[in-house]
């Protein structure tokens, strides 16, 4: 059991890193950063994974953990690398996943994680399966690896992510392809299986739903009457390629119909490869995703639901006038206020060879949206950005990027400016 008594979770997009290029500028807006990000990781031959948590207590030393694949090419291991200074050094990889096994990594397939008061849970995909290991003593060591996958023949089982109910029950949803039928859309399925003694061990794979874009990570929400949320990217008929959730008030024995969160219309012939974010403030799940439909609305676009996910709020552009916009993440602070994250470059500078940037934008009790604040002092192409509100107005921020031609995860602190 850990022992924190106040505990602030992060999920971390750890990718390779993107070429990506753009126009930078800080400016205004409703955070406060740090002059410059610090390297948390920056170690040759490390290959980051998508996803990692950190974690901090504010009422003693913070504890900060990162889970990445360590390693050179061709011997990487999926480690947790924990810091005892707020992020300042970190020390001897924790191994996570089994020596000589192969951990898929790379853009939104990539290992999953989350951290809780009871556990601090990973979850990635290992050939055919995925697998699941927890820590209960604040990420020192991991217990061994268990397979969460009940398939009778091998298939595709990839993009996991995990979710932790108000009870505490672990849910872990991705993408399968069990049912694989010839060339069918309907190949591609969001696949959840749920735990009730924290990880311990998982129940049976509960298909939620087929048709699914086969490269852009599900998530999950928690409503505070039992409901479960599976947020998707769902494939319409003529390749439109929209937002789409289901509720569970059973813990995943029956399915609303999916529903379209906006109808975007996004015709695409092939895969964005970007998911959503969901965070809860209150009774209110809001989403953010990436579409391209239109000049209009391309970017990061935001709703929002007040009752459990049967109706939504006409959606708005979250990025704003951000250029390039991708990757959101949100989180919510103490005081219901949501900060949405995402990578981008500003319009005002049209210089070409600049960096994309990260930005960050707080969105009121109101839904309100503050202008985009841009942090500071980002040297390289930043990628896929995500976010934790702390104590008093604080927020955190990493992405990876490079330094020196050297791969590292990057970590910005800052503080929300008072209104």
């Amino acid at each position: 059991m850990l022992t924190t008594s106040r505990t602030l979770s992060i999920l971390i997009a750890l990718n390779t890193l993107a070429l990506a290029t753009g126009c930078r500028r800080q400016n205004d807006g409703a955070y406060k950063f740090e002059a410059a990000p610090r390297a948390v990781i920056a170690q040759v031959g490390l290959s980051p994974s998508r996803s990692a948590s950190v974690a901090a207590d504010f009422t003693s030393s913070p504890a900060v953990h990162i889970l990445a694949l360590v390693g050179e090419s061709g011997k990487t291991r999926l480690a947790m690398l924990n810091s005892k200074d707020g992020g300042n050094t970190f020390g001897s990889p924790v191994w996570v996943s089994q020596e000589g096994h192969p951990v898929s990594s790379g853009g939104e397939n990539s290992p999953a994680l989350a951290s809780t008061a009871n556990g601090i849970y990973a979850a990635w995909g290992e050939g055919a399966d995925i697998r699941f290991a927890r820590s209960v003593s604040q990420g020192s060591n991991f217990e061994k690896p268990i397979k969460i996958t009940d398939k009778k023949s091998e298939s595709f089982s990839g993009y996991p992510s995990i979710g932790v109910a108000p009870n505490q029950d672990v849910y872990v949803v991705w993408i399968d392809t069990r049912d694989r039928v010839g060339t069918s859309v309907d190949n591609y399925a969001i696949y959840m299986a749920r735990s009730t003694d924290h990880g311990v061990s998982f129940g049976k794979n509960i298909r939620v739903a087929v048709r699914v874009c086969q490269c852009c990570r599900p998530t999950l929400s928690f409503g505070p009457h039992g409901e479960v949320m599976v947020f998707w990217r769902h494939i319409y008929p003529g390749t439109i390629h929209d937002m789409t959730v289901a509720v569970t008030m059973d813990e995943g024995i029956t399915f609303s119909p999916a529903k379209r969160v906006a109808a975007d219309n996004w015709k695409i012939d092939g895969c964005p490869n970007s998911g959503p974010a969901v965070a809860r403030s209150g009774n209110r799940v809001y989403v953010a995703w990436l579409t391209d439909a239109s000049p209009e609305i391309s970017g990061v676009r935001l709703t929002w639901s007040d009752d459990g996910g049967k109706t939504w709020a006409a959606a708005v552009k979250g990025s704003q006038a951000i250029l390039n916009a991708n990757h959101p993440a949100m989180s919510v602070a103490e005081d219901g206020r949501v900060t949405l994250v995402f990578e981008g470059c500003d319009p005002r500078v049209p210089e070409s060879g600049e960096q994309t940037s990260v930005f960050a934008v707080e969105i009121g009790t109101s839904g309100k949206l503050s202008a985009p604040t841009e942090i500071r002092g980002i040297a390289s192409p930043a990628s896929i950005p995500t976010v934790a509100s702390g104590t008093g107005g604080r927020v955190f921020v990493a992405w990876t990027g490079a330094r020196e031609g050297t791969k590292s995860v990057f970590l910005s602190r800052a503080t929300r400016e008072a209104e």
